[in-house]
Formats: C-alpha cells, sequence, structure tokens
C-alpha cells in the first residue's frame, strides 16, 4: 500500500500487520478508557485494571515493534500506540478531562450541598459517583471513588478550615467555595 508516495507496508507479513493494528486497538481503547476514568473520578480498581492491561499492549507493543523494525522493515505502524499513550498522558495532564467532569456535575453537587442530606448509599451527581454525604464544620463533604483512596469534594461556604492532625481532613481550593479533600 502506497500513502504519500511511500511504500509503508513494504514486506510487512499480514500476521504482523494484524498483530501491530490489534496492539494498538487494545492501547488506543485503555487510553479512552483512563481519560474516561479521569473524567469521571472514577474508583482505582477500574483504574488500575486499565493500566494493567496497557502494561501488557506496551509490552506487545516493545516486541511487535522491534519484529518490524529488524525483520519487516516496517516501524511506522508501531509509533501509533506510543503516541496515543503520549497524547492520553499529555490530555490528562493539563486537567482536560477532569475539569469536563467538573463542569458536568457542579450544578448537581451545588444543589445537593443546599441542604447536605447526610448518606451513606451511593448516587450519582452530574459524572460523579458519589459515594456519601457528611456534614463536616459548617460544609458539606461528597466522598467520590477516587484513585488515591478517601476524598472527594467539599463544600465549604465558610473556608476550609485548618487541619488539626495527621489523621485529619486535608483540603485544597478547587472553585469558589468548592474545596477538593482527603486524609
Amino acid at each position: 500500500m502506497r500513502f504519500g508516495g511511500v511504500d509503508w507496508r513494504r514486506g510487512a507479513p499480514r500476521w504482523w500487520i494484524v498483530w501491530a493494528l490489534g496492539t494498538v486497538s487494545v492501547t488506543g481503547l485503555c487510553c479512552l478508557g483512563l481519560i474516561f476514568q479521569n473524567t469521571v473520578d472514577g474508583d482505582s480498581s477500574r483504574t488500575l485494571d486499565l493500566l494493567l492491561v496497557l502494561s501488557v499492549a506496551g509490552l506487545s507493543w516493545l516486541v511487535c515493534g522491534s519484529v518490524g523494525l529488524i525483520s519487516c522493515d516496517n516501524g511506522r505502524l508501531s509509533l501509533v500506540a506510543p503516541l496515543l499513550v503520549v497524547g492520553t498522558v499529555a490530555l490528562v495532564w493539563t486537567g482536560l478531562p477532569e475539569n469536563i467532569g467538573w463542569r458536568l456535575s457542579k450544578d448537581s453537587l451545588e444543589r445537593a450541598a443546599g441542604d447536605c442530606v447526610v448518606t451513606d448509599v451511593d448516587a450519582r451527581y452530574g459524572v460523579y459517583t458519589v459515594t456519601s454525604v457528611e456534614q463536616y464544620r459548617g460544609g458539606c463533604l461528597f466522598e467520590t471513588r477516587g484513585l488515591l483512596g478517601l476524598g472527594g469534594y467539599a463544600h465549604m461556604p465558610y473556608g476550609a478550615p485548618e487541619s488539626q492532625g495527621e489523621y485529619e481532613y486535608k483540603f485544597r481550593h478547587y472553585d469558589g467555595v468548592w474545596f477538593r479533600y482527603w486524609i
């Protein structure tokens, strides 16, 4: 097949092309899953599963890319998977998926913060799954299933209180009267 005047599949057998496209497909699906998990502040088990599958795809890419460069004289198709990973890392690093998730969920969280009904039942607020809601020092804490364990979003209309000890909630300003919290 010629693309841009270059014969890019020169000498590449069909099995190698299928292997390379399979690796790219798995990598792409894992990257999309990780972006989705970052958007919805998903639980850590799914994120770790996606990272595990992505690392297996990385090993497959390493072998497939080496075979493509050495025996098939074709490395361009092998560049797609690492470019997907680099693009995903760059996108997550900019905070765009997290920002989109916040914008889709903020109104729902603000309505719930107005009442701040204490509960331990999982509920959806926008795109976030909130596992519990509790009142805390004049504010309202919404616990989500984040990657790092206990934490979530805090609505603190009077500002975040200072942490009293090592095992106390810690707050970081997020947006207006909203804070991210963790232990």
